[in-house]
Order: structure tokens, then C-alpha cells, then sequence
């Protein structure tokens, strides 16, 4: 039944309608609930650790289980939903076009056998239930909307390969007989077992529950180059989720699609894929079941035909080798070329940026890396590119800001989805220090200063990547690398009819930049952005040449135009 606004509204009731939309505005919840994909090389993720980014509600910040506590790393500090959506405005300034955030699901709150907290969000007791800390269903729904009145996207970390610590063989394991010696953990709190069905069926001293096999009976992992061990013992002791099973496979089909459907969630991070077998994805995003279709489908009946779900395979590669970026590759395509997962986190290329930005190493490791990246990924345009995340070191806890500055530049131009780690725009050398006052590791103050030099720097890279195609969809061709010390990096980048080149020089003393440029002769290259100072505007010699003096530690981008006309005369 539909009721009509009284025509002449009341002062009071005016003007408590002024302040219902005066907030509705400034929280920006008036936008929809799903939005069509967007294209995903285009964007740029901001990654938020829920817990330590604000705290909008501190009502919910003490559940009474000795949880919490600001002062301790260990325990939650208070960051919530409430606190993500009020900083929306920092995070659209800084460029994002998408923000990341932690596993929102019930957790396990305390694991008096580790010692720890679930702040974090990875230790699941129910995958369809927001963890009361951070708030409730409506939070993350207000939250997605006020991301999409934004033009933004809501990006939810996923765990499809364990729960939280409820069991467990620390002594010793039978594997004929796994129900001896098991150790359940009686003590952790809020529950001693999972919530939800059938992850509830976790007592492997229980004739049914063992025959319902939701789970892997096996201990810790003691041989991670052993594959058995990887894909189906406990990392960290948390309870392996037997993933070859229909009815798990089903049941996190459906748990996950219910964030899809009832949260306007636009993508996947899919957490310690590497502990899962690839062909559990088939499954996962591309099954065909009518009755728990798997997520691409679900996503589809939303209206996002393009979503994006993304693994995360930590796996770094030595110099000059790719084992591992074609390891990667076999998460995000099938051995007969099929797509599993639309992408995985390009941990080869960081783990080449910190070596070469951050430690020195030779210029021809990075553009190494770059060729085979090109080489091995189908689509590295869809693989989400980084500098540190909350599993690594802060960039700054080894790196200058001056190479910060740099490698920032390079994911900005590179094929990938640059993903920013929350604090990094603020200097941040703790891995999981809290940006609120009032949370742990923060020194008692706010840090979302939109005038801080990495904050105005970062968003203007942003500016760059988003004014010019040719740094989402183009291909890159590395031109020169210095082979033997720091120094000169260059790469053009080509899409269609726009080309652009980018240079860095990654010694502390001024080197040169000489190369064959691959332009026509007279190609004119337009200054587009410096780190310090401005670009020098360059025409190409006739012998197709282009040098340059590059100062220390510089990082410049120019876009090609058309021969100048003396030179084309």
C-alpha cells in the first residue's frame, strides 16, 4: 500500500525530513544495490583492513569475549563498516575506483590455542553472517550502495579453503584412526564449532559427521612441497574444507552467491586459492548446477555480466625464472585455455619491484619480468598489481619513499589492476597499524590526511592512469634496462593509435637514458607527468633515437603525437 507526503508538512516534520536527507546525502546511501560490472582493467582497488581503517560504530567494538583491545596487535581494535563508509570521500580523492575490503563473515573472536583474534577476518564460523564487530547485513548493504552513488565498486575477500581453528592434532595424528587424539578447541570463543550447516559437521569422533566428510581429518601441514598436504591438511592449523566434496562445493556456491545477491558485492579477492586445487574453481565460478549455480552465473541474474573474482597464489619467482607466474596461471586458465579464476595477484611482478626499486638490484630483473609476464598471462590486464599488502611488509619498511614513488608510477602504467594497501598513502611502515585514533599502532592520531605528500602523489598518478587508455589496455615493450647496476627503465606502451613511453632512472646519481625508440623520426612526446619537477617535452631524431638525462631516482611519462611538421616536411 503505498502512502502519500502530506502537502503541507509540518515545520517539525519538514524539518526532520531536511535531516534524514542532509545525512542520507552526506553518507551516500542513496545509490542501487546492483550495478553492471564495470570494465576491470580500468579501475583501481583501494585495500582496506576493515578492523584497523575507522571506527563508525564503537558500540560494537566489545563483544565480551576478551577479543578486544586496541592496545594489543592481537586482538580487534574497532574498525568496522560504519567507519568505511564515512571515509568514502578520502578514498574517492585518492583516486580508487573500487575499495577491497577483509572477509566481513562471522569469525572465530578468540583462539586461546593460537593466542590471536579474528580481526582479520579469515577464521570463518559462518560464511552468511557479518561479524557482529564490524556491524550487520544492512552496514555492508549501506556501505555497497554508497560505493555505488560514487560510480565505485565493493570488492569482498573470500575464504573457500578452511574455517577458523576448532580442531586439531597438535601431539599426534593417526590417519587410519583420525578421531584418536584429536584435540577440539573447547575454548574458543564465541563458539567452539561452526554456526552454519553444513560446517557444522565438524566432530570427526562422530561416526555421521565423518561420513559427511565436510572436512579434511588431517593435521597441520608440515611439507608445503608436498601437494597432498597442501591441497588438504590444515594451513595453520585452520580446518581444511574438503573441496572436492559436492555438497562443500554447493554450500560455498551458495554462501558466496547470498553476498553476490543480497550485499551488491561486484567482486571476489578469493583468499589461499594455492591451497586449493585448481579444478575446485571450474566448480565454484563456472558451474552449471540450477539449483546452486556457481558465481559467474549468480552474478549474471544481478545484472554483472563481467564479474571479477581474483586469487590469491603467494608465490614469488627468483630472477630471470617464472616457475611460479606459470603456476599462478594455472588458477586463472584451465591446461585447455578455459578461465577459472578471472585473475590472480601478480606476486611475481611485486616481488621484482622490491628487489629493483626498493633493494637495488639491476633495472633488467624488472624488465625481465614484465616480458614475461606478457608471455605467460593470457590476461595480465586483469591481474590486480601491488606494492605491499597485509601479508608482506610495508614497501617502506625496507624502500625510500623516493623508490615508493616509483614503483607506485610503474603499477599505474603497467597492464594490471593497481591495488593500493590502506596507509601506504600515508607513509605507513607497520604492516596492520590502524589508521584511527583510537586503534592499534595508530600513535593516537588520524591519519587520513589528503595533504600528505604520498597521498596528493598517489592521486595523481591515479589521474594519469585514468586520463590515458593506453596505460589500462596497452601492451608494453621494454626499450632499455640497465643490466648490471640500478639505473635506466624503459618501456613504450601501445594501444590502437596511442602510444606512450616510460622512463625511470633507479640510481641515486643522474644516468642517461639512450635508446632506439621504436617512433617514427619526429614523433613529438608530450610531457604527461614527472614525480619531481615537469617531463621535458622530446621530439624523436631522425635515426629514430631518443636521449635523455634522467636525475636520481626520476620517474616520467610522455604520450607520442604525430611527427612535428618540420620533421615530417
Amino acid at each position: 500500500m503505498q502512502h502519500e507526503l502530506p502537502r503541507r508538512p509540518s515545520g517539525r516534520w519538514r524539518a526532520a525530513l531536511l535531516v534524514l536527507l542532509a545525512s542520507a546525502a552526506a553518507w551516500g546511501d542513496a545509490g542501487p544495490l546492483h550495478v553492471p560490472s564495470p570494465d576491470w582493467r580500468g579501475q583501481i582497488i583501494y585495500f582496506a583492513m576493515t578492523d584497523r581503517f575507522d571506527d563508525g560504530d564503537p558500540a560494537n567494538n566489545d563483544q565480551g569475549a576478551g577479543e578486544y583491545d586496541p592496545r594489543d596487535e592481537r586482538k580487534y581494535s574497532g574498525g568496522d563498516l560504519a567507519g568505511l563508509r564515512r571515509r568514502l570521500d578520502y578514498i574517492e580523492g585518492l583516486g580508487a575506483t573500487a575499495l577491497w575490503i577483509t572477509p566481513p563473515v562471522a569469525n572465530q573472536w578468540w583462539d586461546p590455542q593460537a593466542g590471536f583474534s579474528g580481526y582479520h577476518g579469515y577464521w570463518a564460523e559462518n560464511f552468511v553472517e557479518v561479524d557482529a564487530h564490524l556491524g550487520t547485513l544492512d552496514d555492508v548493504r549501506r556501505l555497497s550502495r554508497a560505493l555505488h552513488a560514487r560510480g565505485m565498486h565493493l570488492v569482498q575477500d573470500i575464504v573457500v579453503n578452511h574455517t577458523g581453528n576448532f580442531f586439531g592434532w597438535p601431539d599426534r595424528f593417526d590417519a587410519a584412526k583420525p578421531w584418536r587424539h584429536v584435540r577440539r578447541n573447547r575454548a574458543s570463543r564465541p563458539h567452539a564449532a561452526p554456526t552454519q550447516a553444513p560446517f557444522d559437521r565438524n566432530d570427526v569422533r562422530d561416526v555421521a559427521d565423518r561420513a559427511a566428510s565436510i572436512y579434511h581429518w588431517t593435521p597441520a601441514i608440515r611439507d608445503f612441497a608436498d601437494t597432498r598436504q597442501l591441497f588438504d591438511w590444515q594451513l595453520a592449523d585452520l580446518d581444511d574444507l574438503d573441496t572436492e566434496s559436492p555438497v562443500v562445493q554447493a554450500a560455498l556456491r551458495d554462501s558466496y552467491a547470498f553476498w553476490i545477491r543480497e550485499a551488491g558485492v561486484d567482486a571476489f579477492r578469493v583468499d589461499t586459492a594455492f591451497y586449493v586445487p585448481p579444478g575446485f574453481f571450474d566448480d565454484f565460478l563456472h558451474g552449471t548446477d540450477a539449483r546452486s549455480p556457481g558465481i559467474l552465473a549468480a552474478a549474471r541474474t544481478t545484472g554483472r555480466s563481467e564479474f571479477l573474482a581474483f586469487g590469491e597464489g603467494f608465490g614469488i619467482d627468483r630472477a630471470f625464472d617464472d616457475t611460479e607466474a606459470r603456476r599462478i596461471e594455472t588458477y586463472a586458465r584451465s591446461p585447455d585455455g578455459r578461465p577459472r579464476l578471472g585473475g590472480m595477484l601478480n606476486f611475481p611482478l611485486y616481488g621484482s619491484t622490491l628487489e629493483v626499486f626498493a633493494r637495488g638490484r639491476a633495472p633488467a630483473v624488472l624488465a625481465d619480468r614484465i616480458t614475461r609476464m606478457m608471455a605467460v598471462h593470457a590476461d595480465p590486464w586483469r591481474m590486480p598489481s601491488f606494492i605491499d599488502n597485509h601479508d608482506v611488509d610495508r614497501f617502506l619498511a625496507g624502500g625510500s619513499e623516493a623508490a615508493l614513488r616509483q614503483a607506485l608510477l610503474m603499477i599505474m602504467t603497467l597492464p594490471g589492476i593497481p591495488v593500493i594497501y590502506y596507509g601506504t598513502e600515508q607513509g605507513f611502515t607497520a604492516q596492520r597499524a590502524s589508521m584511527f585514533a583510537g586503534g592499534y599502532g595508530s600513535g593516537g592520531r588520524d591519519r587520513f590526511d589528503t595533504a600528505a605528500p604520498l597521498y596528493r602523489t598517489t592521486a595523481s598518478m591515479a589521474a594519469l592512469r585514468k586520463a590515458h587508455r593506453v596505460f589500462t589496455h596497452g601492451t608494453p615493450r621494454v626499450l632499455d634496462a640497465e643490466p648490471a647496476s640500478a639505473g635506466v627503465l624503459a618501456y613504450t606502451l601501445h594501444d590502437g593509435a596511442e602510444t606512450a613511453l616510460v622512463a625511470f632512472n633507479t640510481a641515486e646519481h643522474a644516468s642517461l637514458l639512450a635508446i632506439d625508440s621504436g617512433l617514427a623520426p619526429g614523433t613529438r612526446l608530450q610531457a604527461l607527468y614527472a614525480i619531481d619537477g615537469k617531463a621535458p617535452a622530446r621530439v624523436v631524431a631522425a635515426d629514430g633515437r631518443l636521449v635523455l638525462p634522467l636525475a636520481a631516482r626520476a620517474g616520467m611519462a610522455w604520450i607520442a603525437a604525430a611527427p612535428a611538421r618540420d620533421a615530417a616536411d
